[in-house]
């Protein structure tokens, strides 16, 4: 059997890795082969609600027995443990037979993060076509950050083959891209909003770019954020409101957006005191909408938006 046996002791977290065979990855993997035991059938769900709680632990307790009985996506966070540090050293190499142990077993979110590893070349030798292999795989068992990541080499032509057609690429990136949007993936959000703010998308739009930003804003994200900050600034939602902007620059540099603060004070002399007090106050009173069940302390493995 290929597992981690986590043993846990008030002080440490001691990872004893069993010897792993048969775990060659091809394009053709087959997914889905296995599935979790009864016993243990929310076993991820209890582990990220652990941790959730920072109770690492506990949380790599769950993990562990899960993939024991047969749940893959268990292993998955076993690993991203493992290479996080969450609850015991960071350990890449560990992490690395994780991996490739709990995409063997049918977890898409690994062979995700198999690809990105021929992608980035981490342990293996770069290669697109490999990693485009891997992440569009596990793209089409329906893992969003997959989605988000095929999504990304297909619009840049990475990893295609010679006979392969870039505007179809190019289009498949965009439905790809619409699909992790629509599971509640941030990055995706934004991309599309981009690009139908830039034109690059078929029938481009600017009330389309303009609602991905919102949608991606409500949750929080800086980056749209940000952009919706210009928007306002430029008058492009409307006549000019540099109130609103002053707003979305002011909860942008809060989440640290690289170039909110600078556009913040650049607004901030603009206003009046009330209509300062104003923005000011908005920005005290909004709250973000909650992330899509799912997300988790475990930041999500996927590759940044390609310029």
């Amino acid at each position: 059997m290929c597992y981690a046996t986590l043993l846990n002791d008030a002080s440490k977290a001691v990872r004893q890795i069993s010897p792993c065979r048969g775990l060659a990855l091809t394009a053709t993997l087959a997914l889905g082969l296995a599935t979790a035991g009864a016993a243990y059938a929310n076993a991820v769900d209890d582990g990220l609600a652990a941790l959730e709680e920072e109770r690492f632990e506990d949380a790599l307790s769950h993990f562990n027995n899960g993939f024991e009985s047969g749940e893959a996506d268990a292993g998955f966070y076993l690993a991203r443990m493992a290479e996080l540090g969450l609850g015991v050293s960071p350990d890449p190499e560990a992490a690395r037979v994780l991996f490739l142990a709990a995409a063997d077993a049918g977890s898409a979110r690994a062979l995700n993060r198999v690809g990105l590893m021929h992608f980035r070349g981490e342990g293996v030798l770069q290669d697109f076509e490999t990693a485009r292999a891997l992440i569009c795989e596990a793209a089409e068992a329906g893992d969003r950050d997959a989605l988000f990541n095929c999504a990304g080499m297909l619009a840049e032509g990475l990893g295609l083959a010679d006979d392969e057609d870039p505007a179809e690429a190019a289009s498949l990136a965009f439905a790809h891209y619409g699909t992790a949007a629509e599971a509640g993936h941030i990055g995706a959000m934004n991309a599309l909003a981009f690009a139908h703010l830039e034109g690059t998308i078929p029938e481009a739009s600017f009330d389309a770019a303009s609602a991905y930003f919102e949608q991606a804003a409500n949750l929080g994200n800086p980056v749209a954020l940000y952009e919706l900050g210009r928007l306002h600034e430029a008058g492009l939602l409307g006549e000019g409101d540099l109130v609103a902007a002053h707003m979305h620059y002011n909860l942008a540099a809060a989440r640290r957006h690289p170039d909110a603060g600078e556009a913040l004070a650049r607004i901030t002399d603009q206003l009046s005191s009330e209509q300062l007090r104003m923005a000011q106050r908005a920005a005290r009173d909004w709250t973000p909408e909650s992330a899509t069940a799912g997300s988790t302390s475990i930041a999500p493995d996927e590759m940044p938006m390609i310029d």
